[in-house]
């Protein structure tokens, strides 16, 4: 890392302090990110190759996309070899929630849910000329997570689920540029605008994938209430419920790995959380 470059470049963006600080918390990390009155500033190490390179490719994606009403403004970038840095205009807004045990917000009114979701369907227009990961597979991830959670679903849940395998995972819908983490603190409310943050989970996946993702995190229980309100066609919202089963099995899974790290009532206050929400989903399946 050639330290005086870096150092040059965070220096017409940030005081010392600040920069001092922004290193001191990349130690033995990724990423390391902070916010001035300004700016919000990001720099990430190539320690792990895939996470760098997601890195870079959301710089490439701010610069494509300069215009973008969902996004911030990017003021400047920087990529070298072994570590990059993004600085972008602070956005005057609060994200939806900043509690990273649980991400979600039900203080949003439908009214507020409906909006974002029209405006999750405008990130398939986005450009980006970097090639995205296009193997996101629900016959995958179905067939790990039933595996996975046997003894949390129990026989009863799992006949369920393999009642109705094969058609979750057919996709019916397009394949799209998708963000792939809309939960609540990476999306930002200024005023009337929405803006969507931390990309780097970029990729191709279904349409419909964006949309769940950010309703099952938006609501505790019956979370896809709100697609009763929209004009997506029968099919699409199937395509929906079938993501959001997907995401209810990976938030188990996830919640699992932490049993003996986290709080086991935080832990299993989760699973319990999205055990319910699949049951809910899979009772009005068919519907």
């Amino acid at each position: 890392m050639n330290k005086t470059k870096i150092y040059d470049f965070l220096a017409k963006y940030l005081d010392e302090a600040n920069i001092e600080q922004l290193f001191s918390n990349l130690q033995n990390k990724q990423r390391s990110n902070i916010l001035s009155d300004q700016y919000f500033v990001k720099i990430g190490q190539n320690t792990d190759e895939l996470f760098f390179k997601n890195l870079v490719k959301e710089i490439n994606l701010y610069k494509n996309n300069t215009n973008c009403k969902f996004f911030p403004k990017l003021i400047d970038y920087y990529i070298e070899e072994d570590i990059c840095s993004i600085v972008l205009e602070r956005i005057n807004g609060q994200v939806l929630n900043s509690n990273r045990n649980t991400y979600i917000n039900d203080a949003l009114s439908e009214d507020e849910r409906l909006k974002i979701l029209n405006e999750i369907l405008n990130i398939k227009t986005i450009k980006i000329d970097d090639k995205l990961d296009c193997s996101y597979s629900r016959q995958d991830k179905l067939s790990k997570y039933m595996n996975k959670l046997i003894d949390i679903l129990g026989s009863s849940d799992l006949n369920i689920l393999e009642k109705y395998s094969n058609d979750i995972a057919q996709v019916k819908c397009d394949n799209v540029i998708s963000h792939g983490d809309l939960i609540p603190p990476n999306i930002m409310r200024e005023n009337n605008s929405i803006f969507f943050i931390d990309w780097e989970f970029i990729a191709i996946r279904p349409e419909s994938y964006d949309i769940a993702y950010f309703l099952m995190f938006s609501k505790k229980e019956n979370s896809l209430d709100v697609l009763k309100y929209t004009k997506f066609s029968s099919t699409f919202k199937k395509e929906v419920k079938k993501d959001a089963i997907i995401l209810c099995l990976k938030e188990m899974n996830n919640w699992n790995k932490l049993h003996g790290k986290l709080d086991d009532a935080l832990v299993d206050g989760n699973i319990k959380r999205w055990k319910k929400e699949l049951l809910i989903i899979l009772k009005g399946y068919e519907i």
